[in-house]
């Protein structure tokens, strides 16, 4: 009789939905353990109870067995190889006192939403979708850098359009929220390359340029109000 035990895993997946006026983008986050740590751990069970698995009978009294020293989990694979990753840190940009240019009539929050909007929703999915798996040490999956490749230059959509508004109103071109309207139009432009190339390696700085490009809009646009 076979004295096996069952040897079982599983994964959680959670998914969540966000539609966030500008673009739909889906957020996948992985509760399980990374892939290869978790194979490391189902080789590692099984190993260790091949020893105790058997469908013969106990060997008969006065019979002559050679025994073998008994596989173990340290013996038969090394430690997993975790990726060391710098964590996104950031610091928002202090103020640069900004007022609105002389001649140039207050314009209210619309003009600037479609640009907070797009750079906002973007961030997010980027660090929901590419700095979350890096700063666990995974790679990104295929599928992720597939769809982020497709989808994230439309943000670009929302950066054009207020900037479109913005010299509609006349305001000059010097002033701060075309340079921030720019920096933003960088990351998604960043962001689009390193998804076509599945880079990993500008996916933490590419979150902090969002950021930063985001916080400065916020002022920009405030100035404007």
């Amino acid at each position: 009789m076979s004295r096996c035990p069952t040897v079982l895993s599983g994964t959680g997946i959670l998914k969540e939905m966000s539609d966030g006026g500008v673009r739909l983008f889906r957020f996948v986050m992985w509760r399980s353990a990374a892939k290869g740590t978790r194979a490391l751990l189902v080789s590692a069970t099984v190993l260790a109870v091949a020893a105790a698995c058997s469908d013969s009978p106990d060997p008969k009294p006065g019979s002559t067995t050679t025994t073998t020293p008994p596989v173990t989990a340290t013996t038969a694979a090394a430690a997993p190889t975790t990726r060391a990753f710098p964590s996104p840190t950031y610091t928002k940009p202090p103020s640069r006192n900004l007022t609105r240019p002389p001649g140039v009539a207050p314009l209210g929050g619309t003009p600037c939403s479609f640009a907070l909007g797009a750079i906002h929703i973007f961030a997010a999915s980027w660090a929901a979708n590419q700095v979350g798996p890096v700063m666990q040490g995974r790679k990104v999956a295929d599928s992720e850098w597939t769809e982020a490749a497709g989808l994230l230059g439309g943000y670009h959509d929302g950066i054009e359009n207020t900037r479109s508004r913005m010299k509609d109103a006349h305001v000059p071109q010097s002033f701060a929220v075309f340079s921030d309207l720019a920096d933003a139009d960088t990351a998604i432009s960043e962001a689009v390359e390193a998804a076509k190339a599945k880079d990993e390696s500008n996916v933490m700085s590419i979150f902090v340029k969002s950021r930063a490009a985001e916080d400065h809009l916020v002022e920009s646009c405030g100035a404007l109000g």
